[in-house]
C-alpha cells in the first residue's frame, strides 16, 4: 500500500467562521491526528486534508471523494476539487476543467 494525501476544497453554501470550521474538523474524524480543515478567507474556499494509505492512486482518489462526502454530510456546498498526492505521482477531479 501507498501513502496519499487527500485533499479537497469546497465552497459552502454559507459562510463560515472559525468556531465552525474548528467544530466542523471535531466532529468529522475526531480520531484522525492527520486532519487539517481550514478555511481561505479571500476565496470563500474551506480545504481538508488528511493521509491514508490505498492500493494506488485510482483507490486514493476514491478515498479523496469518501472523504469529500463525509464533508459535505456536516458541510454543504459546492465540491470544487478532490485530490489524491502521493510522492511521485498525483490524480485530481474537478468540477470544472
Amino acid at each position: 500500500m501507498d501513502s496519499f494525501t487527500l485533499f479537497l476544497a469546497l465552497r459552502p453554501d454559507g459562510p463560515l467562521d472559525d468556531a465552525a470550521v474548528g467544530a466542523l474538523g471535531a466532529e468529522l474524524r475526531p480520531d484522525d491526528g492527520d486532519l487539517r480543515v481550514w478555511r481561505e478567507e479571500g476565496r470563500g474556499l474551506l480545504r481538508v486534508s488528511t493521509e491514508a494509505a490505498a492500493d494506488g492512486l485510482e483507490a486514493g482518489l476514491e478515498l479523496a471523494h469518501a472523504l469529500a462526502a463525509e464533508v459535505l454530510a456536516h458541510c454543504p456546498g459546492q465540491l470544487l476539487e478532490v485530490s489524491a498526492l502521493g510522492d511521485e505521482d498525483s490524480l485530481v477531479w474537478r468540477a470544472v476543467p
